[in-house]
């Protein structure tokens, strides 16, 4: 974890900052930390304190800013002499484009499998997406037969995650009919679930093989 010695002096306004040291870090799904150490007059405290979601760019006394970074956190510890310091928290990308390869889990599962392993693929990325253009792809879908020929409706598994390819089915999906009506739709969304962290959702879904049987009367 790198450590930057910025600056010392307090100037005299009242919204004045220094920026005393810098630390980087990125998590596995490839969303990046910055912490920021300030020192701030005391009496400026409450005008100096960022807003949860302000951007790096428009807050940090770092030469160079990041305008896909947001506050997440901020704590302060009051020092002698009328000195407060200041850790500012910031979550996001250092890249002003792109977005991080996901991270493909194969989970071995237990009554999973249709044609393939029993097992369940999890994903889990970073996406620049709504809460709500998200959760538009949302659906669980189990297997099982159905007593007549009325198909849920699934999901398909995307070939690719911020274009890392993902498995494929292990056969091509189809529809075959007769006394048992059979559609088989390969890998499907099994579950969605998200985290907001600053400009980012932290993603995880999860994909089965779907099958979906109808016994004809």
């Amino acid at each position: 974890m790198a450590s930057v010695i910025i600056g010392s002096a307090i100037g005299a306004t009242s919204t004045s900052k220094a920026l005393q040291r810098q630390n980087f870090s990125k998590e596995p799904n490839g969303l990046e930390t910055i912490i920021e150490a300030y020192a701030i007059q005391t009496i400026n405290r409450d005008t100096v304190v960022p807003e949860k979601n302000t951007l790096h760019s428009a807050f940090s006394s770092s030469t160079k800013k990041y305008s896909r970074m947001a506050v997440e956190s901020v704590s302060t510890e009051e020092q002698d002499g009328g000195i407060t310091q200041m850790l500012v928290t910031f979550v996001g990308l250092t890249t002003s484009t792109g977005l991080p390869p996901p991270i493909v889990r194969l989970i071995p599962t237990a009554g999973e499998g249709v044609y393939g392993p029993p097992l369940v693929i999890e994903a889990e990325y970073v996406t620049d997406s709504s809460e709500t253009q998200f959760m538009a792809g949302q659906l669980s879908q189990n297997n099982g037969a159905l007593a007549a020929p009325l198909w849920k409706r699934v999901i398909k598994m995307p070939e690719f995650i911020n274009g890392t390819a993902l498995p494929r089915d292990p056969i091509p999906p189809f529809a075959r009919g007769g006394l048992i009506t059979e559609v088989y739709s390969g890998y499907c969304v099994l579950s969605k679930s998200c985290e907001r962290r600053g400009l980012f959702l932290v993603a995880r879904d999860t994909f089965h093989e779907v099958q979906q049987l109808a016994f004809l009367r």
